[in-house]
């Protein structure tokens, strides 16, 4: 394998880990911004409120607890971490593209062409990375198998299901 490969796995794996960072930090944020919010009323029961708000960010927990695993894993050069990086990469781009859409349809005046072009070069990018994970160099080396390729689409499918009914 080629030392560049070698790089981009480790410049990829950070990426993941500080992406799965972000997103926990930016899902605390937003809980604990709703549940103040909520906090000041009366009527409505505590306990709901903290569940109502994990639940609508359970998908990005998960999600983001898969980058930051399968960042520490692909640095150890496991294949559990290279199948992971590919789950990951395409649920960033999945739930990009689904909050962006809901965006969309509650308020298309929050998208300006600025956020559009961001948006869309950020899914290229996504996408790019899944390709370039893709790649033969690194297939040979984690050497995936026809249940690897089973467990990525189920593991996709399961929490983008997920997404749309719990959010």
């Amino acid at each position: 394998m080629k030392h560049s490969w070698k790089i981009f796995e480790l410049i990829i794996s950070g990426i993941q880990i500080c992406f799965g960072l972000m997103i926990l930090f930016f899902v605390a944020k937003t809980i604990l911004e709703y549940y103040n919010i909520l906090w000041v009323n009366p009527l409505i029961d505590h306990k709901s409120i903290v569940e109502v708000a994990f639940r609508k960010n359970s998908i990005q927990v998960i999600v983001a607890l898969i980058a930051i695993l399968s960042g520490i894993l692909l640095i150890k050069n496991l294949s559990k971490g290279w199948i992971m990086s590919i789950i990951t990469w395409i649920m960033f781009t999945i739930l990009l593209t689904i909050s962006t859409y809901r965006i969309y349809q509650r308020n298309p005046a929050e998208l300006d062409l600025v956020s559009r072009v961001f948006i869309s070069f950020l899914v290229i990018v996504f996408i790019t990375i899944t390709g370039m994970l893709n790649s033969a160099e690194l297939r040979q080396k984690y050497k995936p198998t026809r249940s690897s390729w089973i467990t990525i689409a189920i593991t996709i499918t399961a929490l983008t299901s997920a997404k749309f009914v719990y959010t």
